[in-house]
């Protein structure tokens, strides 16, 4: 008897250990990080990851945002991140920008920041092979944190560029927002804290409300410092010390309050419209109390459960959508974080008209109550374990390869929200444990909770010229109140069988061509196709790859161009062989890889991407798209559908105007370049864009296929001869077409008048043609580009306080001739237009004369290497580059070349080049203005 109860207790004490290991065991901090905190309350983040190489990512994180401003400080959380750059204790104004960008990071890039409701978070990528540049960058943190300068002079000019930033942001959605947040969110200082502030606030608050948020918010009690990269973390942690540990901790210090949305019996609706919406939209929100990030293993548990339920009844909602006779085109259920100290179970649909709101709200109930009364199928489950545990494992293959800045973002959380940072390994492990045990039961059993009549709130937004069709709160309300009665469960519709409908007779390669220099083997196969190869360990489980071949829409007359240009569309929703869209994409489930065909103007092809487990998933899809493309008369219907509904309102919305109309005009009028309508749309035909589409992939052997990423050529080679040498070809090689697209000549001035708001989109364009396009050509009018943006940032930003933001690109076109196009864009004031315009054509004709000043050819030439450090060791950079020289016969070995040709540019290059292309003879000016 003794031996028994010695027995039961020791089996009591093992359950206890094992419970105590297993779903109430604590999460734990991944070892990898180490977490410190300051005497002064300041708390630190360190991990040391050499993805990408001599880089790290450093973050002030600052746990205060708008919500804590006060009535006299609407704006001012924003406006002290904007004055961080604007001069600081140890960099006057523009010091800090000009040092760092000398030193290869880019500005907006590689250095910014954000301000939120809550939060304001600091960035900055800075190269650590330079123990000077890695430790002003802490400098530069340390006074970010404590030491910004407030310069009265400065504070004023930063208000114009501010309110340029929030004139940007002007619009229907903003209008739209300003009247529904206040509903919505009645009772909570959400309501009235949006982090831009007003334009009477931006440039009125005085000096001593910015200064004031400043000193009561930036505290090291609120502060975290977090640095991830390649970084030595004692030496790390030694320089926090030296410059945080120094600064003072606040004596009185204002309680850091969480703010909410206060609990409230109503239902609370806000229905408008708006001239300028171009959508539909419905929201409903049932507010429920936050729940806490994870801390132990049940926890984490639990939130797996959560993302179930949110994948298999996304799932549901995204196959109605794929119906003709759905009521929306996008609709969605799902639980997660709402705002403050509030979660949300959310139902969102964009409704095809007005008129068909009722029915996509109906539709989700409908949807959620089907949960409700039969639950989800066990292949539902099954899918959406499979898809979970298939992204988890990518992200544990990946994890020696994962990027600084995704590893970062966990650590802001951490500080920020408290989530929890156990490291993938642990949670790979929780994954592997734990899914296979979540049973049907505990994800049908959650939505029961979720919707309630209590801490409801709707949003309609809609197209004022719907607004008769539109639905009122009280039938809103009536319709969220009204009892569902039962229902038919969901069937869950899988097709059985091979994804490819005959399996295919391999070739062979018949010719081999290496190129040892950059790793690189070219083979021809028995169908003539031609297949590049580049065999990396630059990603342990990515393969990426791409097919292209000229021909495009340019070999279809101007009557079928719709068909052409839409066909790979019609292709891609169709399906393959046997399976359906929906059939596919349940097949797919679990399988990390993805194929798309396009079709554009002088050439088709497709890209795609893998897992290395997944790659003959990926072949099949491939070779599937060429030989066993599926016709949807269904799906033509959705489509048709969804391009009705984004024509039916585009020509209210000023920036698609504008859009269409710059394309329009600098394509010179061309039929092919003219905005697509509806009237338009009646030119699409099911069965001829298929058939373009099998025309264009009909010839396999005059395509180039690239593939780059963790392969082995032995291993990939019986792959490429059973899925890509079996295509069908014929000895005919196409090319493309010139159909006679050119830039307008002359000189075009244009004003397109449209919207409410007092805002212009201001496009400045130089074209022209060359004789000769080269790969350093190219280059260097792209450096042209990058210098002259600087200069134009400094000119109408930093001085003049006329833009948020300027853009300059551009650069040569092969097809139909060779030529350039460079482009000058920026939103300003109406007002300010022509004056901002001289300054743009004062600083061209200064680099005219004198080419660009050599601080920014600097400047450019150090981002530029500094870059070329990164893009060389990803896949995407040597497939696109591979696939180019390849496609287009230029020698690849000249890949390699590209470190020394960047810094070939000079000054007086920028003048030549400069001369040549910015002729003032033939620019087209257009303005979007608003409507008088």
């Amino acid at each position: 008897m003794l031996r028994i109860r010695q027995t039961l207790l020791l089996l009591l004490v093992t359950l206890m250990v094992q419970a105590q290991t297993g779903l109430d065991a604590k999460l734990g901090i991944d070892p990898k990080v180490k977490i410190g905190k300051l005497n002064n309350g300041l708390t630190y983040y360190l991990r040391k990851n050499i993805e990408p190489k001599n880089r790290a990512e450093l973050r002030l994180v600052v746990n205060a945002g708008s919500i804590l401003e006060s009535d006299k400080q609407l704006g001012l959380a924003h406006f002290v991140e904007h004055m961080a750059f604007n001069g600081t204790k140890n960099f006057k104004k523009q010091e800090l920008v000009d040092f760092l960008e000398k030193s290869g990071v880019n500005f907006g890039a590689d250095l910014n920041a954000y301000t939120s409701f809550d939060e304001t978070v600091y960035e900055l990528q800075v190269p650590t092979d330079s123990i000077q540049i890695f430790k002003k960058a802490m400098q530069i943190l340390e006074d970010w944190a404590h030491q910004v300068s407030f310069e009265p002079i400065e504070i004023d000019k930063e208000r114009g560029v501010i309110v340029e930033e929030w004139r940007l942001g002007r619009g229907a959605d903003a209008r739209l927002r300003d009247k529904f947040f206040p509903v919505i969110l009645k009772g909570s200082q959400y309501a009235k804290r949006l982090p831009i502030g007003t334009k009477e606030s931006i440039e009125k608050s005085p000096y001593s409300e910015l200064t004031k948020f400043y000193k009561d918010w930036y505290r090291p009690d609120l502060q975290a410092v977090i640095i991830v990269g390649d970084i030595d973390i004692a030496e790390t942690e030694k320089m926090i010390k030296e410059h945080f540990g120094k600064i003072p901790a606040s004596k009185t210090p204002k309680p850091r309050t969480k703010f909410g949305v206060p609990a409230f019996p109503e239902t609370r609706a806000s229905i408008l419209t708006d001239a300028e919406q171009p959508y539909n939209v419905v929201q409903v929100y049932y507010l429920r109390p936050e729940i806490p990030a994870s801390k132990t293993e049940k926890e984490y548990r639990a939130s797996m459960v959560r993302n179930l339920f949110n994948q298999m009844i996304s799932s549901r909602l995204e196959e109605i959508a794929q119906k003709p006779e759905a009521p929306f085109l996008f609709g969605s259920s799902s639980y997660g974080s709402f705002i403050g100290d509030k979660d949300a179970f959310s139902l969102i649909a964009v409704a095809k008209t007005a008129k068909d709101i009722e029915a996509s709200i109906k539709t989700l109930l409908t949807e959620n109550e089907r949960v409700k009364q039969y639950g989800f199928a066990q292949t539902e489950l099954d899918r959406a374990v499979k898809s979970t545990l298939s992204r988890m494992e990518n992200m544990y293959n990946e994890r020696d390869k994962t990027k600084s800045v995704e590893l970062l973002q966990e650590y802001v959380r951490n500080y920020l929200k408290q989530e929890s940072i156990p490291g993938i390994e642990k949670e790979f492990e929780m994954h592997q444990k734990y899914l296979p045990t979540i049973q049907l039961a505990e994800v049908n059993a959650l939505i029961k909770d979720w919707i309630t009549t209590q801490n409801r709130s709707v949003v309609i937004t809609a197209p004022e010229k719907e607004k008769a069709d539109l639905m009122t709160a009280d039938q809103v309300t009536a319709l969220l109140n009204k009892p569902i009665g039962k229902l038919d469960a969901y069937v869950d519709k899988v097709t059985k069988g091979a994804l490819l409908p005959v399996e295919p007779v391999a070739g062979k390669v018949v010719s081999e061509k290496k190129y040892p220099s950059i790793e690189t083997t070219e083979w021809t196969l028995s169908n003539g196709a031609r297949v590049i190869l580049k065999p990396t360990q630059f990603k342990n489980d990515e393969v990426q790859f791409s097919a292209i071949s000229w021909g495009g829409s340019s070999l279809y007359s101007d009557k079928d161009y719709v068909n052409a240009a839409n066909s790979s569309v019609i292709a891609s929703i169709g399906g393959i062989g046997e399976f359906d869209i929906q059939a596919l994409q349940k097949e797919l489930a679990g399988k990390n890889c993805f194929v798309s065909p396009s079709v554009a103007n002088y050439m088709q092809g497709l890209n795609g991407n893998s897992t290395t487990k997944d790659l003959e998933t990926a072949f099949q899809l491939l070779h599937g798209y060429f030989v066993a493309p599926r016709k949807d008369a269904n799906m033509f219907e959705v489509i048709k559908q969804q391009m009705k509904v984004q024509l039916a309102n585009k020509d209210k919305d000023p920036a698609s105007v504008f859009a269409d109309s710059v394309n329009y005009i600098m394509g010179n009028y061309h039929p092919r370049r003219k905005p697509f309508s509806t009237e338009t749309m009646q030119q699409l035909e099911l069965d001829r864009a298929f058939a373009i589409y099998k025309e264009r992939f009909s010839n396999a052997g005059q395509f180039t296929f690239t593939f780059v990423g963790n392969f082995e050529l032995e291993n990939i080679k019986s792959l490429v001869e059973k899925y890509i040498a079996s295509l069908p070809s014929t000895p005919q090689k196409e090319q493309w077409k010139d159909v006679g697209i050119r830039y307008p000549k002359g000189v075009i001035n244009k004003v397109i008048r449209k919207g409410k708001e007092p805002k212009a989109s201001v496009r400045l364009a130089f074209t022209g043609e060359v004789n000769e396009i080269s790969d350093l050509d190219e280059m260097q009018v792209g450096q042209l580009t990058k210098a002259l943006a600087i200069k134009l940032r400094e000119v109408l930003r930093e001085d003049a306080g006329g833009v948020y933001g300027v853009g300059v690109g551009g650069g040569f076109n092969r097809e139909p001739i060779n030529s350039y196009g460079i482009t000058i864009q920026f939103g300003c004031a109406p007002e300010n237009v022509d004056k901002l315009v001289a300054l743009v054509m004062e600083e061209i004709k200064n680099t005219k004369a004198n080419g660009v000043p050599a601080v920014n050819i600097e400047k450019v030439v150090a981002e530029q290497t500094r870059s070329l450090e990164n893009d060389i060791k990803e896949n995407n950079f040597w497939r696109f580059r591979l696939e180019q020289n390849f496609f287009r016969g230029t020698d690849p070995t000249q890949i390699l070349q590209t470190a020394d040709k960047i810094k070939l540019i000079t000054v007086d290059k920028t003048k030549e080049l400069a001369n040549k292309l910015f002729n003032e003879n033939n620019m087209v000016k257009l303005v979007l203005l608003p409507e008088e």
